[in-house]
């Protein structure tokens, strides 16, 4: 496609430009080659001397923004009929494999942030209390990650606190976890917005294709075997409990206790985080135990004093030698 002057026409130019980029960022994933893209620039009249210079990708957001935009180009271009149908299908292909591999490089890159303190917000677990004034208190008294669960009201109903808890994690540049509704964590994120699903959940590859290639997901395990099959399945961390009895969830199965989560963590290549019944009193050998992050609710929302009671798990966690 060319202007009248014979000059690449402005949107083949960015196109090409943005594609050049992603060919020179370290983001780039190995199947976006020279050669797969190589047709365009023989497509209208386009040399290499008009193809402006690289759009280097500083990080793995910046490559995923080129990716989308270069996505959106295509469309275009495929739009007013300028390019084949079979070049245009081979680049879009193209383009979602590279938006897959970034997406996984970014998700490795974050799993460092999943540690210390991880609390759920559940509206029903707050002793009458605002569940915002709860996860404020969360995050005050330490917490890196919150979880939304709220398993009585719509989602519709659900998204304004919400919204309201990704603002706040990412004010503190915290991470917040949707539980169950890939729809919701895709509508207010993809920044500090991850997702998490249990056994019976939406499946990890289908909640991949409605989440953003970035946004991270966890999967809960009861066993063993479930962890391996949770990280063959693409799962970024994994949660096994409950470690002890718990008053939150009905859980009919004796407690894992620390000596499984042993075992659960030389399963474990993601990062593991425990759940169920732990406290300031019994963090410590569940820390000990392997533990990247320890899962709490009640423990913070229903206590007296919610910031107290995190930062006293924090205190517990930072002394068993955990990360917080």
């Amino acid at each position: 496609m060319t202007s009248p002057d014979n000059s690449p026409a402005p949107t083949h130019t960015v196109l090409l430009g943005l594609l050049n980029g992603l060919l020179a960022s370290e983001s780039v994933p190995e199947g976006l080659i020279a050669g797969e893209i190589g047709w365009i620039t023989g497509s209208g009249g386009v040399d290499a001397a008009a193809i402006p210079p690289s759009l280097p990708a500083a990080n793995y957001p910046a490559a995923l923004a080129q990716v989308a935009t270069a996505t959106g180009l295509l469309d275009i271009l495929t739009a007013a009929g300028d390019l084949p149908a079979d070049s245009a299908l081979q680049m879009r292909r193209c383009l979602q494999d590279a938006a897959q591999r970034i997406g996984r490089a970014l998700r490795r890159s974050q799993a460092a942030r999943i540690h210390g303190l991880y609390v759920i917000i559940d509206p029903e677990v707050t002793g009458g209390r605002d569940p915002l004034s709860i996860a404020q208190a969360a995050i005050n008294g330490g917490a890196r990650m919150l979880q939304l669960r709220d398993k009585l009201r719509d989602k519709g109903e659900q998204l304004p606190l919400a919204t309201a808890l990704r603002d706040l994690c990412a004010a503190h540049d915290a991470l917040l976890i949707i539980n169950d509704h890939a729809d919701l964590a895709a509508a207010i994120g993809p920044e500090h917005v991850g997702l998490h699903v249990g056994q019976t959940d939406l499946p990890v590859a289908e909640a991949r294709k409605i989440l953003a290639p970035g946004q991270p997901l966890g999967r809960s395990n009861r066993e063993i075997d479930l962890i391996i099959e949770s990280q063959e399945m693409g799962a970024d961390h994994v949660a096994f409990g409950a470690m002890y009895t718990t008053t939150t969830k009905q859980v009919t199965r004796a407690p894992q206790g620390p000596a499984r989560l042993r075992e659960a963590r030389a399963a474990a290549q993601v990062p593991l985080v425990a759940i169920g019944g732990i406290t300031a009193a019994n963090a410590a050998p569940v820390v000990e135990a392997g533990a990247d992050a320890i899962c709490v609710t009640a423990a913070v929302g229903s206590a007296p004093e919610p910031e107290a009671a995190a930062a006293a798990l924090t205190a517990a966690i930072r002394a068993a030698g955990g990360r917080v």
